[in-house]
């Protein structure tokens, strides 16, 4: 009679069961986890192991410090890498958006609340110049000279503030929308410069106020941004951790997929993902293979209820349907996938002080009382927001971020 060999499934778990019969055995590096999370993700590593499982994350404030998308944002207007003439400029701007609607959360010094078809006609005029002036869009101004008139000036504050009454209005991240006319590897080049920027900055933020001369109709406005992209190392660990014992990872992002794939996938720095195991926001290329402002709703659009969404139709598929055995996030855009398996997965937080009207300050509050459990179902994750690194202790108190928009 023919023998066969063990599938090799079977062999995988043999072995796993070999080595982890001690449960004192080490599978992440120390690190600076909190140590009631680093045990209870060991646990779940050696419980989860070798059987078809997987585990999704955000990535920004998640997997690392701070937002890809934003710190993209700023660079391209810092540096006024658009490929966009005017005329599509102006479009991109309002693809989406209700123009007349007034912007939550938006006014001018004097108190007025705004429109966004109020900002993108003075920001429309302000790309005009530049993009006349601009040595690199076609004039013959420097970039140290063009940061100093008072059309960028304008320019800059009422980006920000426009990308932060869209996104709170209908949804529409406008911080995505100015890659259009980019084919996927120029935004993948320009990606990568924008994180090897980010992680050199200062972790700082700032205000800006618009030009007190060139008022346009929106008048004179402020607005704020963050800088200072990290790494998170027990990140990188746990990642490597999961994969190593044969735990699939996946990054659900409300950012864009191809930035987040440069992140996440250029070994430099220090993930490694496979770039099909990042999900994010998709976007239609037109007959040149360049980004349009037309959403690709080949999957779920991954914000908010739409990362729940994902993980059910696409990445739950590439498991027999399976849940995920671990979710890790920072805000409301992450509650919906938490709160779609909170019944199967382990729930990792990293608390960024949320408002106790926030979705996800619930969870929050119930991983902080079962801290000690060593089968807590939540666990929560502190910083030190002003170096963008992990702490091992929780603070008494922690101030929550300045961030933008959530998503």
């Amino acid at each position: 009679m023919l023998i066969l060999p063990p599938p090799i499934d079977f062999i995988l778990q043999f072995i796993h069961n070999a080595i982890m019969l001690n449960d004192d055995a080490l599978i992440l590096k120390t690190g600076n986890w909190e140590p009631q999370n680093k045990k209870r993700l060991e646990k779940l590593i050696r419980e989860k192991a070798f059987n078809g499982n997987y585990a999704v994350f955000d990535w920004d404030f998640t997997s690392i410090f701070y937002d890809t998308q934003d710190n993209l944002f700023v660079y391209q207007i810092e540096n006024l890498c658009f490929n966009l003439n005017p005329e599509e400029f102006n479009q991109t701007i309002r693809a989406g958006i209700p123009q007349d609607e007034i912007l939550p959360h938006t006014i001018n010094i004097e108190g007025r609340a705004l429109t966004a078809g109020e900002l993108s006609d003075d920001l429309n005029e302000r790309y005009e110049f530049l993009y006349k002036n601009y040595l690199n869009l076609g004039g013959k101004m420097s970039l140290a000279e063009i940061t100093l008139t008072e059309e960028f000036i304008d320019f800059k504050a009422k980006m920000l503030v426009l990308m932060r009454g869209a996104a709170s209005l209908c949804g529409v991240d406008i911080g995505q929308s100015v890659s259009t006319g980019m084919t996927i590897e120029e935004l993948s080049v320009l990606t990568e410069k924008a994180i090897d920027q980010g992680l050199k900055d200062e972790i700082k933020t700032y205000r800006v106020r618009s030009s007190s001369v060139l008022k346009g109709r929106a008048g004179e406005v402020e607005g704020g941004y963050r800088k200072g992209l990290r790494v998170q190392e027990e990140m990188q660990d746990l990642f490597s951790a999961l994969r190593k014992n044969g735990i699939e990872v996946y990054i659900c992002s409300a950012s864009q997929e191809d930035n987040v794939r440069v992140f996440a996938s250029n070994p430099k720095y220090g993930y490694k993902l496979e770039s099909k195991n990042v999900f994010g926001r998709r976007r239609l290329l037109d007959e040149n293979k360049k980004l349009t402002v037309i959403d690709d709703t080949s999957i779920p659009a991954t914000r908010r209820e739409g990362k729940a969404e994902a993980i059910k139709k696409v990445i739950a598929l590439k498991h027999q349907n399976k849940a995920p055995v671990l979710i890790a996030g920072d805000g409301d855009g992450d509650f919906y996938m938490m709160d779609a398996f909170k019944d199967e997965a382990l729930i990792l937080i990293f608390n960024r002080s949320p408002k106790k009207e926030a979705k996800i300050y619930p969870i929050l509050m119930s991983g902080i009382k079962e801290r000690e459990n060593p089968d807590a179902r939540i666990i929560v994750q502190h910083r030190n927001n002003q170096k963008g690194c992990f702490i091992s202790k929780a603070p008494e108190e922690e101030k929550p971020l300045d961030s933008l928009p959530e998503k």
